[in-house]
């Protein structure tokens, strides 16, 4: 016989929070405006990045792009999150996934997938200046055809690693110099930019070597290629 779950209420367990901070949505502008939550503490997930779909359940490239609650360190565990506690430090005004959220009955919040979502442009408003810089940078370094790297990377290998090369290095080198002509983009930087490109490649079977002040791309024979991580909308 299949039981059924008498779950009506969150239990504090902790692993929806730990999965990951939610993603926004129009309806949590003012969360912004008012300094609920501070530019410092999002991060930018760029349209086609490799992310967890929870309405396909797969691992599959972003159609629209998605500003969300940053990690902690290296992790995604949501900024917000309070291991003792195991609650939220602005539940008060938490976003709206989180707030919809209902991991027992989650139709509703699955509704919110890439739907609706508050873009960094949408956060920005009148702030031309950044929003150029932003362009500039969405130019300037282009993300890699996600989808097909594995295929790339089997069918052209050398050929497809000096391009990944380039566009690492020249990735740093955007955010470098943006840094230096504009503090306010070291602190904000993984919002303005989202995750520097050498990050999104370790779920493929890539790792980055430094030599100097230079990064290469090589492929670890050793480990197992992905298809990416796992993000929380």
């Amino acid at each position: 016989m299949v039981q059924r779950s008498t779950q009506t209420a969150c239990r504090q367990c902790g692993i929806c929070c730990r999965s990951g901070g939610a993603a926004l949505h129009h309806a949590d502008i003012a969360l912004l405006e008012q300094g609920v939550i501070p530019r410092r503490d999002l991060v930018t997930i760029r349209k086609g990045e490799f992310a967890h779909n929870p309405v396909s359940r797969k691992v599959q490239p972003t159609m629209e792009e998605i500003v969300k609650l940053r990690g902690k360190g290296r992790g995604w565990e949501c900024c917000y999150y309070e291991p003792v506690s195991k609650g939220c430090s602005i539940y008060g005004t938490r976003p709206l996934a989180c707030s919809t959220l209902k991991c027992w009955a989650p139709s509703e919040s699955l509704k919110l997938v890439e739907t609706d979502l508050l873009s960094r442009i949408g956060i920005l408003g009148t702030d031309s200046a950044t929003i150029l810089l932003i362009s500039e940078h969405d130019g300037y370094c282009p993300l890699p055809d996600f989808k097909n790297l594995g295929y790339n990377l089997d069918c052209r290998e050398s050929e497809t690693l000096k391009r990944l090369d380039k566009s690492v290095n020249g990735d740093i080198a955007f955010r470098n110099h943006a840094v230096t002509i504009s503090g306010m983009v070291l602190e904000d930087e993984m919002f303005l930019f989202g995750r520097p490109l050498f990050q999104m490649l370790h779920p493929f079977g890539l790792d980055i070597v430094q030599d100097g002040m230079v990064l290469s791309v090589r492929i670890n024979r050793n480990r197992k290629r992905g298809a990416g991580e796992k993000y929380r909308d």
